[in-house]
Formats: C-alpha cells, structure tokens, sequence
C-alpha cells in the first residue's frame, strides 16, 4: 500500500504561522517552493518569516502599581522600545475617547518595566495596548505585539 502525499499549501504555512508553528510553516514553505520555486503567496509568507522576530511580550494591569511588562527573546539594539497606548472613555464628552502613548528604550534583550497609570491606587477603567518595536529610517518596525488589555473601576473603600 502506497502511503498518501503530504498535504503542503502556502494556506496551511499561513495557518502555522497564525497558531505560532514558525518551525512547522518554514517546512511547509520549503516544500512548496520546492515544488514551485516562483509560487507568489509562498515567497511572501517566507518573506514574512525571515523577518518574524521571536521576541514575546507579557502584561497585565496591577492595581497600584500600573501596567506591568516583561519581555525577551528582543533583539539587542539601541533602537528598540517599548511602547504603550492607554485609552479612556471621556465622562464630559459621551462617546470620546482619550489617550496616553509614552514609551521606554529597552537596553536589554529580556527584561521587565512598570508603566505608572494616572489616578494611583484607584485609577479609571482603561484599556491599554503595548508593542515591542525597532525605530527604524523607514519608520516604526514592531517586533511584538501584545493583545490589548483593560482594567475596570477598583470596588472597595
């Protein structure tokens, strides 16, 4: 009995890349350009793939001390920051948003920083996003991006 072919598609490379398989979709990749060494979707995703950073960021919002972010696998470079975006909902103006964007260098390849967040221990509901990311001549490169946390009123004296 003969064994069946390997099912092998840029969509199925794409898929391992969207779960965080790098290893897995470089295979796929391979495979499929060893097949068709000019097929499209394939040399974009292996593009994509050599210029995937493996660096990971971690946050979670501590009341009284801010947004806590821990990094690593960053490239060591002096262009590389941290950076944070805070979004507020504006009482006098329904329907308006504020924000906050500040950012930090990050002079280590692994590393933790707190983000002081505005009103102390009890601060307003918020929701932040964050980002690894290189300043680059032809503008901002991110290297990783965290999904967007919130924070609701403190309850309690």
């Amino acid at each position: 009995m003969s064994e069946a072919p390997a099912l092998v598609s840029a969509t199925l490379a794409q898929l391992y890349m969207q779960q965080d398989h790098l290893e897995q979709a470089r295979r796929v990749i391979q495979r499929v350009l060893a097949a068709d060494p000019l097929h499209g979707h394939a040399l974009v995703l292996a593009d994509r793939l050599a210029n995937r950073s493996r660096a990971r960021l971690y946050a979670a919002f501590q009341p009284g001390s801010g947004v806590v972010v821990r990094w690593h696998d960053a490239p060591p470079e002096p262009a590389l920051h941290l950076i944070l975006a805070v979004f507020r909902a504006v009482p006098a103006f329904p329907g308006r948003t504020s924000t906050q964007v500040t950012s930090i260098r990050c002079r280590a390849e692994a590393g933790e920083h707190t983000f002081p967040i505005a009103g102390g221990p009890r601060p307003s509901p918020a929701s932040a996003s964050l980002c690894l990311a290189r300043l680059a001549p032809d503008g901002l490169q991110l290297l990783a991006v965290h999904e967007a946390i919130s924070w609701p009123t403190p309850t309690g004296p």
